[in-house]
């Protein structure tokens, strides 16, 4: 493996693999079933749209057997991205603002690179209307910058607005964002968006079809294990490509 040109991207995606199928780390049996979370994760949707914090929640088809892509554990739960996360909402800039464009993010290492721009609300393009916050997770849904993903942090001073390019996935209760961040990148995850692309110049995927994908949902406790453990292994192949 280490011989070939794409040799460390490819053993990310095979840890990645491994890690979203449960194959990385151990079942416990006192781990909070992922069915518990996912019910907890709905009531909360609930409340927050009975306080009006957010807009009706869409009800999601289950995963019959046949469409879930690969086989989890038996503590794992397969759902469906649009259940396990809100939206912020979308903003017109009225005030000096970070902005947050496909460009924005490092594709190669997954973060927000320092040098976004601050735009006063006159000089705001289009594109820039939807809201985030600490622990979002920013998607591009477009071809060229499919690994163009990124958990927003607390850097900043002015609230960022991102660009309608981008998909909004903030995991509510205890669903990790690092751990969506990961299957986000994952290939499984890739393959399925390609799947459902559309258009010639500049493909992309539009929200309605980005919502509805499979998501592996591991119990909490587990979630956490997994990302100790791939931040341990992403570590091991910064230093790979170091040395190559």
């Amino acid at each position: 493996l280490m011989d070939t040109p794409e040799s460390v991207f490819k053993l990310r995606q095979f840890i990645l693999r491994l890690a979203i199928s449960g194959r990385l780390t151990n079942q416990k049996p006192d781990d909070t079933h992922a069915e518990v979370l996912l019910e907890q994760v709905l009531k909360e949707k609930q409340r927050l749209y009975d306080r009006g914090g957010i807009r009706k929640p869409k009800s999601f088809e289950p995963l019959e057997k046949e469409q879930q892509p690969f086989p989890i554990p038996e503590t794992w739960k397969w759902t469906r991205i649009g259940e396990i996360r809100r939206g912020w909402g979308r903003k017109e800039p009225d005030k000096p603002f970070p902005y947050l464009d496909v460009s924005s993010i490092n594709k190669e290492n997954g973060e927000i690179s320092d040098e976004y721009d601050i735009l006063p609300p006159e000089e705001a393009p289009s594109r820039a209307r939807k809201r985030v916050r600490p622990g979002t997770v920013i998607y591009s849904s477009v071809r060229p910058y499919l690994l163009n993903i990124a958990i927003v942090d607390d850097r900043f001073d002015l609230e960022p607005i991102a660009s309608t390019a981008f998909v909004i996935v903030h995991p509510l209760g205890e669903i990790e964002e690092k751990y969506v961040y990961y299957y986000l990148r994952s290939a499984p995850m890739v393959e399925y968006v390609e799947d459902q692309m559309a258009g010639m110049a500049y493909p992309s995927i539009s929200k309605t079809k980005f919502l509805p994908a499979p998501f592996p949902l591991p119990p909490p406790e587990e979630q956490k294990r997994i990302i100790e453990t791939v931040d341990g292994l992403m570590d091991e192949c910064d230093a790979l490509e170091e040395q190559q």
